[in-house]
């Protein structure tokens, strides 16, 4: 009794669906890539005096929640 599987054959993909897969990875590096500079742009700004202050309270807790890794970029910079 010979109950193997059949082989699998890998699924073929057309010239176009694989552009289609490539165009979608790019598209979501870029957006997360985006999403990630105003992700810090507004967490950079949260810190400044311009900011209110439930805005500095709340940026203060999401930093925190992660470790202070916004406050360290700042101190880094800051020298």
């Amino acid at each position: 009794m010979n109950a193997s599987l059949p082989p699998v054959d890998p699924r073929y993909m057309t010239d176009k669906q694989r552009a289609e897969n490539r165009a979608r990875y790019v598209s979501f590096a870029m957006w997360g890539g985006a999403a990630v500079a105003v992700l810090l742009a507004f967490m950079l700004y949260a810190y400044t005096d311009q900011a209110p202050p439930w805005l500095r309270n709340l940026a203060y807790q999401i930093d925190a929640a992660f470790g202070y890794p916004v406050l360290a970029l700042i101190r880094a910079l800051a020298g």
